[in-house]
């Protein structure tokens, strides 16, 4: 009988977060002189957004190279804590309506823009917040960093958490 969580290893998807409500008027910008557009609505947190926007289970594939390199599991490298992975994107749209300048009885124009140019975690123009795993092992380290398992989860800004990892290697405390 397995004594702890599957070991974290780069393969499977996270969790995901959030909802998608595609309805939710993320914001309402009044009097910019061009009209306004997706890129200036203001930005919030990724917990801001997480009740009107969904950030679907991604893969856990590495943004750079994996911070242990020499271990292996199941020929397969292990995911540890500070590793950093790909982005993740929300599919999902929220609504910015904006009215141009000077006339205030100007028509509200309501923009569909990808939820993702909403989060001031998103520093690329929509692709997608940080991701990496916070270890919760206090006993287990791969190359001098405590190593992740299923259920660790991300740092802030994501709210995701591993869910798929080893078969039959575990990691307790």
């Amino acid at each position: 009988m397995p004594k702890g969580p599957a070991a974290a290893v780069f393969a499977g998807v996270c969790s995901g977060h959030g909802k998608c409500l595609p309805g939710v008027v993320h914001a309402t910008i009044q009097c910019v002189p061009s009209g306004g557009s997706c890129l200036t609505a203001p930005k919030k947190t990724v917990a801001a957004m997480d009740g009107y926007t969904q950030w679907p289970p991604a893969p856990l594939v590495a943004k750079v190279a994996p911070i242990a390199v020499t271990v292996k599991i199941n020929k397969i490298a292990p995911i540890v804590d500070g590793d950093v992975l790909q982005e993740h994107k929300s599919p999902c749209s929220n609504t910015v309506n904006t009215s141009p300048c000077p006339k205030a009885q100007d028509a509200i124009v309501p923009l569909q823009c990808n939820a993702s140019v909403f989060t001031c975690a998103d520093d690329a123009g929509g692709i997608g917040h940080q991701r990496a795993p916070k270890a919760t092992s206090k006993t287990v380290f791969i190359e001098k960093k405590a190593a992740c398992r299923v259920g660790d989860p991300m740092y802030p800004p994501c709210l995701s958490k591993i869910t798929t990892g080893s078969a039959n290697v575990f990691i307790g405390g």
